[in-house]
């Protein structure tokens, strides 16, 4: 009897358990999903967007600290409304897409900020670089949908991004936004 308990309990616990974990994955919608970058050139804003990526996320706003978000992205897809800025974006001085064709955010830390704000600290592997960044957003969950807007800043330099280009005509932040849509 008490071997029956036992067994019953453990298979009990690990049910219970992956149900739990199960309930931190979320699937992101891409058709309700975008992540966009806009810099500024001759003072004013230029954007452009990423027509493909993934991104995987273990998220439950009761145990932040055990979140995971990873994206990436097909450099490659990188879209712009001006056909001159898009036409170069492919190229070596830019994003590299033939040496670098994707772009890849690694999570190494969430943060609860309050309310429904939060930080993801993590390192963004741009053309074969390397560095941190921290993107700060909002998270609002109504029943199994998570809706999350945040933004992040990258330097353009720090990546060899555009080096044959001055920063005064060319700025070298780079805001990264994404709006993301996602159910469980």
């Amino acid at each position: 009897m008490r071997k029956t308990f036992a067994a019953a309990f453990t298979a009990a616990s690990l049910i219970l358990a992956s149900g739990a974990a199960y309930a931190a994955e979320w699937t992101v919608d891409p058709a309700k999903s975008s992540i966009g970058f806009t810099v500024e050139q001759g003072g004013a804003p230029v954007s452009g967007s990423f027509g493909s990526w993934t991104a995987k996320i273990d998220f439950d706003p009761e145990n932040v600290s055990a979140a995971k978000i990873e994206a990436t992205i097909a450099t490659g897809s990188a879209q712009m409304a001006n056909a001159q800025f898009a036409g170069m974006l492919p190229g070596a001085d830019w994003l590299a897409t033939e040496a670098f064709p994707e772009a890849r955010f690694t999570s190494t830390s969430v943060t609860a900020k309050g309310g429904n704000a939060y930080e993801a600290e993590g390192t963004l592997s741009l053309r074969g670089e390397e560095k941190p960044v921290t993107l700060a957003f909002t998270l609002d969950i109504t029943g199994g949908t998570a809706v999350a807007k945040g933004t992040a800043t990258l330097s353009r330099s720090a990546y060899g991004i555009g080096a044959s280009v001055g920063q005064d005509n060319l700025k070298d932040a780079v805001a990264v936004t994404i709006d993301l849509t996602a159910t469980r």
